[in-house]
């Protein structure tokens, strides 16, 4: 049987302690790291991150794994290089073992990505874990990757073998060859513009309580959102603008409309999942804005903008946003959002007044 990675929860709310310390939900629809600053953390489904990396693939006719995959990795590498003391720590082999398995393995299960087991580990020459549950499988080994390439300071090369159904070993090794791809998906942090958003939050803990259906199952290494029944993960907030950053240097800018389109489909499904719609035919006035200010009122406890405006037009609506953490992905939310509640097409637009605010005009179509 699996160890039990108990993080102990808040008395009031529920939430659990760890994730409360590290993480601050601020007042401009942002998480961060409290040890890293700027390192800027959402919160989505899993099947978000997969099925929209799948859906532009098949659009595309061409694979983007490889991009993924070393963004990922890279976002790892930044979230340690910033923690005070970590480099420091690293140097030593007692450090190094101790990172493995109270930094590494215990992020991994309390940000809900998988749940990790090291197997073996000599700094310097290999280590092994076992890997329960991860919510994608590159996506899991690019993370162990960029961990362990902050640890060993040298590139990292990884294989891994199926163990049993949904647990998997992966083994990783120095390597003398950087990707070229590594190089170019470095991470940019931009500043977020100041807020005052005020949310009901725990007494105690500080943690938003619109996050209070998430349920922590941390010996499994998953979150589960008691609404709908689906995983969700807490990621890095700039590794998907990494990606198609080099995608649209390569591809052009029409890669960041398929962004939109997809993400579109995903937000239908989602707006259906937590029951603010039924049936084929448009919500009344009334339960309309109630069902748009309710999806709204999410973004900033899941750290995905803090939505300041809401205008119903006629037809249409607009949307002001502070701190889209992705504006394609957001552009593609909010008309997702509105084809589901107002069941027709629509077309999206949106203007950048100044960095980090955007105005979005969903229309039908």
């Amino acid at each position: 049987m699996a160890k039990k990675m108990w993080f102990g929860n808040c008395r009031q709310c529920g939430f659990p302690r760890l994730v409360s310390h590290l993480l601050r939900w601020n007042s401009d629809g942002t998480i961060n790291a409290v040890f890293r600053k700027g390192y800027r953390v959402v919160i989505s489904p899993t099947e978000f991150l997969d099925g929209l990396f799948t859906n532009v693939e098949d659009r595309l006719g061409i694979s983007i794994r490889h991009l993924v995959f070393e963004a990922q990795s890279n976002a790892t590498k930044v979230l340690f290089e910033g923690t005070p003391g970590a480099r420091l720590v690293s140097r030593l082999n007692l450090g190094k073992r101790f990172t493995v398995e109270f930094g590494f393995n215990r992020l991994a299960s309390m940000t809900g990505m998988f749940r990790s087991e090291t197997l073996e580990y000599v700094p310097g020459s290999v280590g092994i874990a076992r890997i329960t549950n991860p919510f994608q499988l590159d996506l899991a080994a690019s993370i162990i990757v960029g961990a362990f390439e902050f640890l060993e300071d040298c590139p990292i090369e990884y294989s891994w073998e199926e163990d049993s159904p949904n647990s998997y070993v992966i083994t990783v090794r120095p390597t003398p060859e950087e990707s070229d791809v590594a190089k170019r998906l470095k991470m940019e942090f931009s500043p977020a513009l100041p807020g005052e958003l005020n949310c009901d939050r725990c007494p105690r803990c500080g943690v938003p309580r619109a996050l209070n259906h998430l349920r922590w199952v941390d010996e499994e290494g998953i979150i589960l959102d008691r609404r709908t029944g689906t995983r969700v993960m807490m990621s890095y907030g700039y590794m998907v603008t990494a990606v198609f950053r080099e995608m649209a240097k390569e591809l052009g800018e029409e890669v960041n409309l398929l962004l939109v389109d997809a993400q579109r489909e995903w937000t239908i499904r989602h707006v259906g999942l937590l029951g603010l719609t039924t049936g084929d035919e448009p919500l009344g006035d009334d339960e309309l804005e109630r069902a748009y200010r309710t999806y709204l009122g999410d973004l900033p406890a899941y750290g995905q903008g803090n939505p300041v405006t809401l205008e119903l037009l006629d037809p249409g609506v607009r949307i002001e946003v502070l701190n889209p953490y992705q504006k394609y992905i957001m552009a593609g939310t909010l008309q997702g959002l509105f084809e589901a509640l107002e069941k027709t097409g629509s077309a999206v637009e949106w203007e950048e007044g100044r960095p980090g605010a955007v105005t979005y005009t969903i229309t039908p179509a």
